[in-house]
């Protein structure tokens, strides 16, 4: 059986690192963004250019889909998202509602999107610890991601692990800007998450906060 992988926000960044990861583990991947394809982007991998924050267009690229590969083994990871910061006077009101609709909004269209079309598959969620716990100047991206998180755990409730096993993964900081000593590596970031989607165990992580080693915890 056909492992097809969608990955949500893969132009640059986490997102692009993770399709690479999973295009030379034997997915056929599929990622999808709002900008134009990177250069990077896996050659034998095909690329999706919509915005999955739009409910008409996730679900006409997850009808499309289902045509194409009806019978395949399928694991969404939902990636994509800005980031907004700021005090609440510094965030432009809109600011508020663009974070809402990247990162939250993408996350529930893509998924209900794949629910509709497929009865089974593995759905990785790339969330933030920022969703565990307030920050000051962190009203726009927290709320967006704590909104997320309880909509995926609301999710697990709602449907049995042999439908739809929902990972929700809290990263602190990762380095996708450059190197650095105190923050996740973004490859062992997308390593992992394409470990638990080959994960045929007779377990699965539903929640799990993911730290870097060199993060002092106070």
């Amino acid at each position: 059986m056909k492992k097809l992988v969608v990955i949500t926000g893969a132009s640059r960044g986490l997102g692009l690192i993770t399709a690479k990861e999973f295009a030379a583990n034997n997915w056929q991947v599929a990622g999808t963004g709002r900008s134009e394809q990177s250069l990077d982007f896996p050659t034998d991998a095909t690329y999706h250019r919509f915005d999955a924050s739009n409910a008409t267009e996730s679900e006409s690229f997850w009808g499309h889909l289902k045509e194409e590969y009806p019978e395949a083994q399928i694991c969404l990871v939902n990636n994509a998202g800005g980031y907004v910061s700021g005090s609440l006077i510094e965030t432009k009101a809109e600011a508020y509602a663009t974070q809402i609709q990247s990162s939250y909004f993408s996350a529930v269209y893509m998924t209900r999107g794949l629910a509709l079309n497929f009865s089974k598959a593995r759905i990785i969620n790339i969330v933030s610890t920022s969703a565990l716990a307030a920050h000051k100047n962190n009203s726009a991206y927290g709320a967006a991601k704590a909104a997320e998180m309880h909509f995926f755990q609301s999710l697990q409730e709602e449907f049995k692990p042999a439908q739809y096993q929902i990972t929700n993964l809290y990263p602190s900081d990762i380095a996708t800007h450059g190197a650095d000593p105190d923050a996740i590596k973004p490859e062992d970031l997308a390593r992992f998450v394409r470990e638990q989607a080959d994960n045929e165990s007779t377990y699965y992580l539903r929640d799990v906060t993911v730290y870097p080693v060199g993060l002092v915890i106070k």
